[in-house]
This record gives C-alpha cells, structure tokens and sequence, in this order.
C-alpha cells in the first residue's frame, strides 16, 4: 500500500470534508476516522455522521469502503447496511466506471460517501430514496452493469462481460462487441485493456460469477 498516496489524499479530502480529522493504521489497515456534515447544494446543513473509512491494501486500484459509526443508520438490508456498519454505497463496477478508473478519495466521498448520507436523511425524512436504488446481493449487481452496458438481455449482458476479459472470443472479421465499428482483430484484439472501461479485470470475473448465479440459480 502506498501511504504517500493514502496521507496525500487524505490531506486533501480534508479540506473539503474537514470533521475527518484522524488517519490511523490498525491491524496493518489504515482508517480515517471523523464525521461527514451533510450538506445540500444550496449549503443548507442536513445532518452529520461519525463515519470510519477503510482504505484497501491496494488503493487507489480498490475504492475505500465507508462504515458509518453513529449508529443512525439502521443496521438493515433496507436500509443498504452490513453486519458491522459497512454502507452499500453502489456496485463496485459502477462506482469505479463512473470515476473514470481515476480514483482519489475526494472524488468517491463526493459521488458517493456523502450522497448515501443524504439519500438516508432523505429516506428518512419521506420514507423513500431520493435516487435509484440497486436490489441487493447478485440482482443488484446485473443492475448495475445495465446501467454501464447499453444492453437489457440478461444473457447479453453476461457474453458482453465474457468478451470484456477475453475469454469468449468472436470471429476476427466481425464487428467488434464494444460498438466502435472497426472489426474484431482491429479493435479488440489490438487493445483488449481498453476494453475493459477502467474496472479491473478480476471485478468483472466476480460480477461474471454473480451474474451467472443469478440468472440460471
């Protein structure tokens, strides 16, 4: 783990989020321990939650995961919770797709940690979230990638994903599966990495195996 990188981007995440006052290691894991104001975007003050932040061993190649520590929220599926406090925030494949494989921790706190801790003021406040949900486990996961792959056949979906790591392979003069136009040897085969839209490569063999299980189980 690179903690120049973690102490840098703590340092600057700071700065907009300054209740994250502690950046601490336990157990060989480092954590940011503090509060999030939630603030609307007229600068309205909603609410604050004592929150942890995990980094991964291996950020920023992994997205941090939020753990909410004022016990607010509801220890519930319903409420998009674990056993333990960890906060659902998305699909993994989704927030990283829409961080643009650029991942700093202003950026996944700003398009994610803090709109969940609105959404949950807000669910409290009208018995609804303000935004599209996932469903949870496997189902949600197929959701998500819906909203990455223009696609709506489940089973399509699964031999985009399929194609994506290339282990289904199409004939070397057909239209490449990503839509460019250019055929498969010219396109693909020449950059499969660029195929892959900045989400690793084993998250989408565990989103295979998810979607598989959740289409033929």
């Amino acid at each position: 783990m690179g903690i120049e990188i973690i102490q840098k981007h703590f340092l600057d995440a700071r700065e907009r989020y300054p209740k994250l006052q502690h950046l601490i290691q336990e157990n060989n894991t480092w954590k940011i321990n503090g509060v999030i104001d939630v603030i609307d975007d007229e600068g309205g003050y909603w609410d604050s939650y004592e929150v942890s932040i995990v980094m991964p061993d291996d950020y920023p190649d992994s997205l941090p995961i939020l753990i909410e520590t004022s016990n607010k929220i509801e220890r519930h599926i319903d409420w998009h919770m674990i056993p333990g406090g960890a906060c659902c925030l998305s699909t993994q494949a989704k927030m990283v797709y829409d961080l643009g494989g650029n991942i700093t921790l202003v950026k996944w706190l700003d398009e994610f940690a803090h709109p969940f801790l609105a959404n949950h003021v807000y669910k409290v406040k009208t018995g609804h979230y303000a935004n599209e949900e996932f469903s949870h486990g496997n189902k949600g996961i197929l959701e998500g990638w819906k909203k990455i792959i223009p696609l709506e056949d489940n089973n399509q979906i699964l031999a985009y994903l399929q194609q994506m790591i290339g282990v289904k392979s199409l004939p070397l003069n057909r239209q490449c599966f990503c839509g460019s136009g250019k055929k498969y040897k010219r396109c693909y085969l020449l950059n499969p990495k660029d195929h892959l839209m900045n989400i690793p490569a084993s998250q989408i063999i565990k989103d295979i195996n998810a979607i598989r299980k959740e289409i033929y189980n």
